[in-house]
């Protein structure tokens, strides 16, 4: 597979998983007006919307073949995958609230689709070439198992 169909293809599946959750978020912010997090879903949709057009607009610079091409397809990777690590990161919620067992599932299922798409953007600039380096956004010191979680990221970022 070549480069070009590489990098399409992990566009394409990022585009994707972002293009649900948003809807998702969407979705989540007209049922449930009264979820005290209502606030995190509508800006998680913006932010999402972003991203989404960001990864288009790389394709479409991508697929033009032009000159600076692949340097904006990179530094608009990094710049979407730096925005999906501080979503994903907030994605827990607002840990004082009593969120519902389906509020809580849609967290994690969030938080798991964000980390497949930052996992596949990574991955798509390592096999075509270019690196990652994308610090993760500062944990508190007594998260843990979040601490190894964001140990794998960088680890993943650097190569």
């Amino acid at each position: 597979m070549n480069r070009k169909t590489k990098k399409n293809n992990g566009i394409k599946d990022s585009i994707a998983k972002l293009f649900i959750l948003r809807d998702s978020c969407v979705g989540t912010s007209i049922t449930q007006k009264d979820n005290p997090n209502i606030i995190w879903f509508e800006g998680a949709a913006i932010l999402l919307e972003e991203g989404v057009d960001i990864l288009k607009s790389a394709k479409q610079k991508i697929d033009s073949g032009a000159t600076d091409a692949s340097k904006d397809f990179s530094s608009s990777v990094k710049d979407t995958v730096s925005k999906l690590i501080v979503l994903k990161n907030s994605c827990r919620g607002d840990s004082s609230l009593e969120e519902s067992d389906e509020n809580t599932n849609w967290f994690a299922g969030a938080e798991s689709i964000i980390c497949e798409a930052i996992d596949q953007l990574q991955k798509t600039l390592q096999e075509t070439g270019t690196q990652a380096v994308i610090p993760a956004a500062p944990k508190a010191a007594d998260d843990s198992e979040d601490n190894d979680s964001v140990e794998a990221e960088k680890q993943a970022a650097a190569g």
